[in-house]
């Protein structure tokens, strides 16, 4: 089922933005964040590098098996994170005029979730 690779690519692709904003330029994702804070994002930038070089793997090989099921569950429940942020954006600043709009906004952020979770989850059901 060469569907059930799509999913892994798509997390991929979108976290590949998260990952370079959190490791390299972690003050726009939380701007005025203290060393110590711009440390533990850095950190979670690594661990979102991990999940796509792991995404981009899955993404690629020519098998699906229990691991591809594993990681694409693992990844499905992140995504429920990025979910629950966005929507918590939105009822917190609902139009807040000159709010900076990271990688598209909590909109574009709750649709994309929304999407890779929906893919992975479909994915983990079709096998």
């Amino acid at each position: 089922m060469a569907w059930t690779r799509l999913p892994f690519l798509l997390h991929s692709l979108v976290e590949t933005g998260a990952a370079f904003t959190f490791t390299f330029r972690p003050k726009i994702q939380l701007p005025g964040a203290s060393p110590e804070t711009i440390l533990v994002l850095r950190s979670y930038g690594a661990l979102l590098w991990a999940t796509v070089f792991l995404g981009g793997y899955f993404g690629v090989r020519n098998k699906y098996d229990g691991s591809s099921v594993a990681f694409g569950l693992s990844m499905a429940f992140y995504h429920v994170f990025p979910i629950y942020r966005a929507y918590v954006r939105l009822l917190s600043r609902p139009g807040k005029l000159g709010e900076q709009r990271v990688l598209g906004g909590p909109k574009v952020h709750l649709l994309v979730h929304l999407v890779c979770l929906g893919s992975l989850v479909a994915a983990v059901l079709g096998t």
